[in-house]
């Protein structure tokens, strides 16, 4: 759709040079397009760039250089910007499952790959690059690299969790939980053994279970990495946490002391806390004062994923978030397992809770802004299973929270790949980094919406119009 055959003595003629057609040979030539560069702030029409072996060899503004290239891609009228990177992806995760075993209930998100390939091709579909997936079977990780690699997937490049370390009730290969020095030396080395990045541990966990889990991580190289609820932000980061997971930083602990004890008096087996502890907070207050200086002289990144507290705080008009039109790009068993989720994790919810919730979302937004201001290193995510139309969502969220939309497509591309120690070689437009791009129809400065509108998206040097991912998209 976009290449035009072009034989190398056209592109000689045009060009007026004396090159020979071996250096044209296997690379490609992307032109006539408005370049983002969401590090310098700058808008360059009418670029060009190269791309061979996988890399960016050009970047270039004005006439393009037709006989440097073999293949030719106009395109005039379009944006071009890094590849977007979705820093909480779990690509290789499959739907959530509940079942009773020995009448104890087990959790249970078992990887399938024919699930994962269609994360992997809706994620490239819409511009998303590269992922870090905070959690999956380390085993489902090392076969979706595998895949990848061999281009068996079209899909985004990825740096992975193993399984999650959680207490009962959650299970099976994408959750585990050590509990002897043997067992977490065990584990960690397992994951490392198969490609693992990251070590992730959960909210279930004893602040001792925490500690010996950022301890054994570090120990056999990984990262430690933490979605907590009632051990404090600014506790992990003392035990030298490398980052947190979700805008819910809902600990007492981080509660000035005229509330804290009632807040957490007040709590029940319901989720209600999660909106409650916004409705708490002083952000000016000496805790979360401390904290936010804590997360930026520590620089532990942090991932908001700002779309789990709209789930969850309204999840009685899932619709919002999912529309009946958006619903074919996301696998039909993993979208009716999290709707059936989401709806359980509201049980007890009234329609006061719902109110409360929503007016609960400012604050959210504010300490977005507090972190940001802080200097606290921020990365774009959405909790999905990569992109996808949620990913216009969650860029939009960032921005309804006050930062610009010059800082959400930094956090998009430079900024978290730069999170996840990749920011030497992808996130930018930028001769000799890995040739990730995502060409849009619509200007995603003007309105982020447009970040979804995606025409073609190149990763590692290989382009893919949308409609070639997105097809055959009904499995």
């Amino acid at each position: 759709m976009f290449k035009h055959s072009m034989t190398y003595w056209v592109a000689f003629l045009l060009a007026g040079t004396n090159l020979t057609a071996d250096a044209a040979a296997d690379s490609d030539l992307y032109y006539g397009f408005t370049r983002i560069d969401p590090v310098n702030e700058t808008l360059i029409p009418d670029s060009y760039l190269i791309v061979r072996d996988g890399l960016i060899e050009t970047v270039g503004t004005g006439q393009p250089p037709m006989a440097l290239a073999q293949q030719h891609y106009d395109m005039t009228g379009r944006y071009g910007l890094p590849g977007f990177v979705d820093a909480h992806a779990h690509i290789t995760a499959g739907p959530h499952a509940i079942e009773m075993v020995d009448g104890q209930p087990l959790v249970t998100m078992e990887s399938q790959a024919n699930i994962t390939e269609f994360n992997a091709r809706m994620a490239l579909a819409f511009g998303v690059t590269t992922v870090r997936n905070p959690g999956g079977d380390p085993q489902a990780n090392a076969d979706y690299d595998r895949r990848i690699v061999r281009g068996e997937w079209r899909g985004p490049d990825a740096l992975h969790a193993g399984s999650v370390i959680q207490p009962p009730p959650f299970g099976g290969n994408a959750f585990a939980y050590p509990q002897s020095e043997a067992e977490w030396q065990a584990e960690a080395q397992r994951q490392a053994g198969l490609g693992s990045t990251y070590f992730k541990l959960y909210h279930g966990l004893s602040e001792e279970e925490l500690a010996t889990g950022i301890r054994v991580a570090h120990e056999n190289g990984l990262q430690a990495i933490a979605h907590l609820d009632q051990i404090s932000w600014l506790r992990a980061a003392e035990l030298g946490i490398d980052g947190l997971l979700h805008a819910l930083p809902t600990s007492a602990d981080l509660l000035e002391p005229d509330v804290s004890a009632a807040y957490q008096e007040g709590r029940g087996l319901d989720s209600k806390f999660m909106y409650q502890w916004f409705e708490n907070v002083d952000f000016d207050g000496p805790l979360m004062q401390n904290l936010l200086s804590e997360l930026a002289t520590q620089e532990v990144e942090v991932d908001l994923t700002l779309l789990v507290n709209v789930l969850s705080y309204r999840s009685n008009n899932l619709g919002s978030v999912f529309p009946q039109a958006d619903r074919r790009y996301y696998h039909p068993e993993t979208l009716a397992a999290l709707l059936r989720f989401m709806q359980l994790s509201a049980t007890g919810w009234t329609e006061e809770d719902f109110v409360r919730a929503d007016i609960a979302m400012s604050a959210v937004f504010e300490f977005v802004r507090r972190l940001h201001a802080a200097g606290v290193p921020l990365m774009i995510g959405t909790d999905g299973n990569g992109g996808g139309p949620l990913y216009a969502q969650e860029l939009q969220l960032h921005h309804q929270a006050g930062l610009s939309a010059w800082d959400v497509l930094y956090l998009a591309t430079a900024g978290s790949a730069k999170g996840m120690g990749l920011g030497d070689h992808t996130g930018q437009i930028k001769t000799g980094y890995e040739a990730d791009l995502v060409f849009l129809n619509a200007n995603p400065l003007e309105d982020l919406a447009n970040a979804r509108n995606v025409e073609l998206v190149v990763t590692n040097g290989q382009a893919f119009s949308f409609d070639e991912l997105a097809e055959d998209n009904s499995q």
